[in-house]
């Protein structure tokens, strides 16, 4: 197993589902979350997005760094949320009251609430979109868009963009070891320190980006493309019964947070 973040080749049942049913998935789970962001149905979320990673046989360990940054990240919202929200019921105090003074930083429940809500929209949106990406072929995800009527001109650049992400990902780390190899460090500490990232790290890469968009694009330019109106596909995306179950019950879902939001449906327990 490749350790670059970006699409990984598979046979499980999150492989096998057509790219766009992954795709409005992806859109109809989000904007339930962000229109009615319940705690519940954001902790089985998470827990299904989890498993689905487990399942589709994409270890954590292959961007160990980086879901270790999302999920400290996460705690981080949690903390602040919770030190900054003084509405409702203190539950307890950070700092006691000592000599007469205090106390002082209450935590409430509904800052609580509000930082679980917080931190687990930002862990959603961050897991279900890599989640998305090491799942999903670009080629058959842009067939799918095709077969819905947008130009093809269009999804090149969403394949483009998808099939660079782990080119950028490998090229950014040999960058950071080149610069380590010559005593520079690129760590973020201080103002300084995000001077030098942007001097040592991100200028070379955006070079190298833009020498690799010329040359694409003169590669393109040599093929003709974009001179016929369409295109034909090696492989093509089917739509299958599962899809439609699948697009079909979060679209469900997303009626139901619509409903909750404008007070049109109640339930008989708390979602929060």
């Amino acid at each position: 197993m490749t350790d670059q973040f970006g699409f990984h080749e598979g046979n499980s049942i999150l492989h096998r589902l057509n790219p766009l049913a992954k795709f409005l998935s992806l859109m109809l789970m989000l904007l339930g979350i962000l229109i009615y962001p319940s705690i519940v149905v954001s902790i089985l979320f998470l827990i299904s997005l989890i498993i689905g990673f487990f399942a589709a046989g994409i270890s954590f360990k292959v961007n160990q760094k980086r879901v270790q940054f999302i999920f400290v990240f996460g705690l981080l919202l949690f903390a602040l949320q919770v030190l900054v929200t003084p509405n409702g019921n203190i539950l307890v105090y950070l700092i006691p009251e000592i000599n007469g003074l205090g106390p002082f930083v209450p935590i409430t429940d509904y800052g609580v609430s509000l930082g679980l809500i917080f931190s687990l929209r930002f862990l959603l949106i961050v897991l279900s979109s890599m989640l998305f990406v090491s799942i999903t072929d670009p080629t058959l995800l842009a067939h799918s868009f095709a077969k819905c009527g947008v130009s093809y001109r269009y999804s090149f650049a969403l394949i483009i963009a998808l099939r660079f992400l782990p080119l950028f990902d490998t090229e950014s780390e040999m960058i950071r070891m080149a610069q380590q190899s010559r005593g520079i460090t690129t760590e973020i500490r201080s103002i300084r320190g995000i001077s030098k990232l942007l001097r040592y790290t991100f200028r070379p890469l955006l070079v190298s980006a833009l020498s690799r968009v010329d040359a694409l694009s003169m590669s393109m330019d040599g093929r003709g493309f974009g001179y016929a109106s369409d295109r034909t596909y090696v492989r093509n995306a089917e739509w299958r019964f599962q899809d439609t179950i699948l697009v079909v019950s979060l679209f469900a879902y997303l009626c139901i947070c619509f409903l909750l939001s404008f007070g049109l449906l109640q339930f008989p327990v708390a979602l929060f």
